[in-house]
């Protein structure tokens, strides 16, 4: 993700990915399954830094924080596009292209998302 750190991203990965909040201590034994396990004080300071930033949320439960993301993947993605088209001088054309661009697949979803809009007021 766009404005994220390499652990950063792989922290907001792991809490993307599981139902519940995870407390720093669950963060360094999902990170260490794929990779050489990091530090808790590194992790720590990491999932503070993303706490700071607005991307996760965190409750104290007993003597621990437990942290959850703030937004899904899909509303972070959206996030950064949007920011990527405001930027634009040319959004109009910069969104055309990406369309042009995108797989049979995206474009269905597109579609079927934007048929779903329809019928809301």
């Amino acid at each position: 993700m766009k404005g994220l750190g390499s652990l950063e991203n792989q922290v907001m990965t792991v809490l993307w990915e599981v139902p519940d909040a995870l407390s720093v201590h669950e963060l360094v034994d999902q990170l260490g399954r794929e990779q050489r396990t990091p530090a808790y004080t590194t992790v720590l300071t990491v999932v503070t830094h993303l706490w700071e930033k607005g991307w996760v949320q965190r409750e104290k439960v007993g003597r621990r924080y437990q942290y959850r993301p703030s937004r899904s993947r899909a509303e972070a993605t959206t996030d950064l596009l949007r920011e990527i088209l405001d930027a634009s001088p040319d959004a109009t054309s910069a969104l055309l292209h990406l369309a042009r661009t995108a797989s049979a697949r995206e474009v269905e979803a597109l579609r079927q998302g934007l048929s779903a809009g329809e019928d809301t007021p």
